[in-house]
């Protein structure tokens, strides 16, 4: 999607750097730091394998670190993983680690592998890592000479249902300049309407906090800000859905999706329903529309997406908490697929029949036998309730009430003493 350029002076660009903000490539960095200096290139590229490729430094001369405001999406293997580049390492900084850090932690692990695969053990890192998220996820750039100057992207999996489990890498762009023209927003986060964590309002803040005596200099900010959006509302209006899908026209179609099920707009889905749009495409992970509306309790949404009767896909649900129990049998007898877990978010919000009518369905991943599931449903009660205890002597945080959990529990075992009464 093409954007156009906001062009600063060398005055507006210093004006705006006595305030934290630089922009590189048509994106705005909080937090900027100063360039580079020569002094640091010399140290930096004494602990890595090779020259700093010229995109990267292009980048450290304009700002050498500091904080990014954008969405990223990232495709690892089937998952469709939203990315963090919230930090721009630099040296000094207070988070996880500072530049300096990550590289001397990437120079570990090479070392390390290098020791098992028993080769000459490195003295530089090939991987430059110049951002990421804490530990979670860091971008590199590559200095290995078939693919010097590439942009990789590393995320830490986590054991939770509909989250990355695994450990994994892909390569994203042929160089940090690309890398940031992919940054976008997928919202506009100057509308009241916007989603409360939406990306770009850490921008819109500091916009605003310029407006009072730079408003010149605060509308060139805003151009850039909305120079970034992702207008997908343009792309579904002029565009056939039924045939291949672009990759703009697909990001297109979840974002809209994404929508529908964050709003609850029954009429968003109709629409693309109208221009003949597939619904089993995967929005979140390896989830699709029905898990991602289930997981927001957009039962609405669900109830139109079954009345339309079209393919929602095959991945499971993994929530059915406050699902009434009529949507559930529905979804049963329409074929959607749910993990075990959302039999008990069912069971302990008070669907006891639609949680008994799942425990005996043959839609669950991975079923187990009737007197398994009831033991399950009595050991998360009993966990309920100690949270409960925990939450009352402050030894837990939670949204939930001591009382609700002691009221989860309370179902929990109703459900699980009628499966019982069942065998």
């Amino acid at each position: 999607m093409p954007q156009s350029t906001v062009e600063f002076t060398d005055t507006e660009r210093q004006l705006l750097r006595d305030r934290g903000i630089a922009v590189f490539r048509n994106r705005i960095i909080l937090n900027a730091q100063p360039p580079i200096t020569d002094s640091q290139l010399v140290e930096i590229e004494k602990k890595v394998d090779g020259k700093v490729p010229p995109e990267l430094l292009e980048l450290w001369k304009i700002s050498f670190g500091g904080a990014l405001d954008y969405d990223y999406e990232v495709t690892f293997g089937d998952h469709l993983y939203t990315a963090s580049l919230r930090e721009l390492f630099y040296p000094g900084s207070d988070h996880y680690h500072d530049l300096n850090g990550w590289i001397e932690h990437e120079l570990d692990i090479v070392q390390e592998i290098a020791e098992e695969r028993g080769v000459p053990i490195p003295e530089r890192t090939p991987f430059i890592p110049f951002g990421g998220f804490e530990y979670l996820e860091r971008f590199y750039v590559s200095l290995q000479p078939n693919e010097y100057g590439t942009v990789m992207v590393y995320a830490q999996g986590i054991p939770w249902k509909g989250r990355l489990n695994e450990n994994s890498i892909a390569l994203v762009a042929s160089s940090v300049a690309v890398l940031f023209d992919q940054l976008s927003l997928d919202e506009n986060p100057f509308d009241e309407g916007s989603q409360e964590y939406a990306s770009g309002k850490d921008m819109v803040e500091r916009i605003l906090a310029l407006e009072a005596g730079h408003p010149e200099l605060a509308k060139k900010l805003k151009d850039v800000v909305l120079n970034s959006i992702f207008d997908w509302k343009s792309v579904v209006e002029t565009t056939d859905l039924a045939g291949q899908l672009s990759a703009e026209e697909s990001k297109a179609l979840r974002l809209a999706l994404e929508f529908a099920v964050s709003r609850q707009d029954v009429r968003v889905i109709d629409l693309l329903h109208k221009k003949s749009a597939p619904f089993n495409i995967t929005l979140h992970g390896t989830g699709g529309v029905i898990e991602f509306a289930m997981t927001r309790q957009a039962f609405n949404i669900v109830d139109r997406l079954l009345e339309l009767n079209v393919d929602v896909g095959n991945s499971p649900i993994i929530s059915a908490t406050n699902c009434p129990d009529e949507l559930i049998l529905r979804l049963i007898n329409y074929g959607v697929r749910f993990d075990e877990v959302a039999i008990y978010s069912a069971a302990e919000t008070g669907a006891t029949n639609g949680a008994i009518a799942l425990a005996n369905c043959e839609r669950i991943v991975a079923p187990r036998t009737i007197a398994q599931i009831a033991a399950s449903a009595f050991e998360r009660a009993n966990r309920h309730d100690e949270d409960a205890v925990k939450l009352e002597t402050g030894k837990l945080g939670s949204y939930l009430t001591a009382d609700q959990y002691r009221e989860q529990a309370k179902m929990l075992r109703v459900f699980a003493n009628r499966l019982r009464n069942r065998e």
